[in-house]
């Protein structure tokens, strides 16, 4: 009786290895680049990986009658060296397979010689659409982005964010999909009284929901969207909306492309803006909140291919608030957000950047050098949330990078 049941066992776990033995194997392909940028700042800037990656330029700061944020720096970094696998698999319930993983050396903070997941996700096409499940670039960053030396892509005028999602898009048309996502925070996190996390996103128990449109063809992609967050600051929700509307003309030598954002709360996306103090619940104590409206937008034109020119033009506007900000005992407004100082009562009220830059190109190889200027106008924060007797300053920045492309 024994010798039977293990005969029948044994037999059913040769045939199960024989199944999967006969499957197609998954296939991969290594690909990635090394990659050493080096640039120069004249002042001090609000940025990340050491500098790196460049955000917007710091207000004056005053110390015994010197700006202490006018200093200038130089630094050189391989960081943004990176690798990834592409895999392709077997057929799930009649949908074909696929997945990435991706990751560089750019690391979180000042830790920026860490490895760091930057995608990790599996999608599942048929004819009709596509479901993806992991980490990829959120859909504000989309699919039209900037063609510049920087390693910021565009930020803090183009939204910069990769999250953990479920994403489907649903083919209209032989050139148009819907898309609907459900995304988390992970690395680029919402701000508030805690520092920048991702628990007021969790707390609120909703995921950040995108819906969008868009067209392809071989020469023009155009598209729509609209996303919404509620975040759960102590035991108040606050829910932001944004929309955006974006387009891009492709040739042999030519790259024509912009987007424009309206925007309530978009730090997670490195854009200026968040929310402020607007009181107190009478029935908890706990600070209420209303967020900061922002007008994002940018032009890219590039031409060449083998040698490439291009330009970048940039321009973010404070609308200022939904409800007036209340400032507390001692006369401080408090905000949340990337272009406000609370030590120094400080916000901005508009910030442009103009770019250009040159690059060689072969198909393992790129080298290239780009001049950026970005200015910001800095004022006292008023109940508006807008700035009072704004002032300017400047970042003159050049970056320059190599790399070597598998």
């Amino acid at each position: 009786m024994w010798f039977r049941k293990v005969s029948t066992i044994s037999l059913f776990i040769f045939s199960l290895f024989t199944a999967i033995a006969a499957e197609k194997a998954a296939s991969y392909k290594l690909y990635g680049s090394v990659r050493s940028d080096f640039y120069y700042n004249s002042r001090q800037n609000v940025q990340a990986q050491d500098g790196l990656f460049n955000i917007m330029p710091k207000p004056i700061l005053l110390i015994n009658g010197k700006d202490v944020n006018a200093i200038a720096e130089v630094e050189m970094l391989s960081v943004y060296t990176r690798l990834g696998l592409d895999f392709n698999g077997t057929p799930v319930l009649g949908a074909t397979t696929t997945a990435k993983i991706e990751f560089d050396f750019a690391g979180i903070s000042t830790s920026y010689y860490l490895i760091r997941l930057r995608q990790a996700y599996i999608k599942f096409n048929t004819a009709s659409g596509e479901l993806s499940v992991g980490q990829t670039w959120h859909p504000l960053f989309g699919s039209v982005m900037p063609t510049i030396i920087s390693s910021n892509a565009g930020a803090a005028f183009q939204p910069f964010n990769r999250s953990p999602q479920i994403r489907f898009k649903k083919n209209v048309t032989q050139n148009s999909a819907l898309v609907l996502a459900a995304i988390y925070q992970m690395q680029y996190l919402s701000q508030g009284p805690n520092g920048a996390s991702a628990s007021y996103l969790k707390r609120s128990l909703l995921p950040n929901i995108f819906v969008g449109w868009e067209r392809k063809t071989p020469t023009w992609t155009q598209g729509m969207g609209f996303d919404t967050k509620t975040l759960k600051i102590n035991n108040e929700n606050l829910t932001s909306a944004s929309a955006m509307a974006y387009a891009q003309y492709s040739s042999k030598k030519w790259q024509v492309k912009g987007k424009a954002i309206l925007g309530e709360n978009l730090s997670d996306h490195l854009i200026m803006g968040g929310y402020g103090v607007v009181g107190k619940n009478s029935a908890t104590g706990d600070d209420t909140y209303t967020n900061f409206n922002t007008m994002t937008s940018w032009l890219n034109v590039v031409y060449g291919s083998k040698i490439q020119y291009g330009i970048f033009l940039g321009l973010s506007q404070n609308l200022g608030t939904n409800n007036m900000l209340i400032p507390n005992a001692a006369s401080i407004i408090t905000a949340y957000g990337y272009g406000f100082d609370v030590k120094s009562q400080e916000i901005i009220d508009k910030m442009y950047r103009v770019s250009s830059h040159i690059s060689y190109n072969l198909p393992n190889f790129r080298a290239g050098i780009e001049y950026e200027l970005t200015s910001a106008d800095f004022g006292t924060i008023k109940n508006t949330g807008r700035a009072l007797n704004p002032y300017r300053v400047i970042n003159h920045r050049i970056q320059a990078m190599v790399s070597y492309n598998f």
